[in-house]
């Protein structure tokens, strides 16, 4: 009876671990097959300002930003496994010490989805 248990923790643990939801992809502009149009409309003002060297230095910067929340989550991949090693073996409850960094993941969607922003606004001013 109690193998039975930790097995249904252990799966459970399992099953709850870090794992999210990849983000949606962005809508097909750029392929053969494609009914999608790019239009101004799909851009805020501040956006139709940009000149092409303005879409790459941000482009830069926001991959600069992506890459500083990348090393976060990597710094603390080590200690994250070893928890989960413990917890799933010893002590259970030990597994909500693990860091998953929500938030830091949650920004780094949200440049993504920025800078497809941004490589649309590359198509439509047929940037090189």
């Amino acid at each position: 009876m109690l193998n039975k248990i930790v097995f249904l923790i252990f799966i459970a643990l399992f099953l709850s671990s870090c794992a999210k939801n990849a983000p949606d992809l962005p809508k097909d502009y750029s392929s053969i097959n494609s009914n999608e149009k790019i239009k101004e409309t799909d851009f805020k003002k501040e956006l139709l300002d940009f000149s092409c060297d303005d879409i790459i230095v941000q482009l830069q910067e926001l991959d600069s930003f992506n890459e500083k929340n990348i090393d976060k989550i990597k710094s603390t991949r080590t200690q994250n496994q070893a928890i989960g090693y413990v917890s799933t073996l010893l002590f259970p409850p030990l597994w909500f010490a693990i860091e998953n960094h929500s938030e830091t993941k949650d920004k780094i969607d949200e440049v993504y989805k920025q800078k497809d922003m941004l490589y649309k606004l590359q198509k439509y001013k047929n940037c090189n």
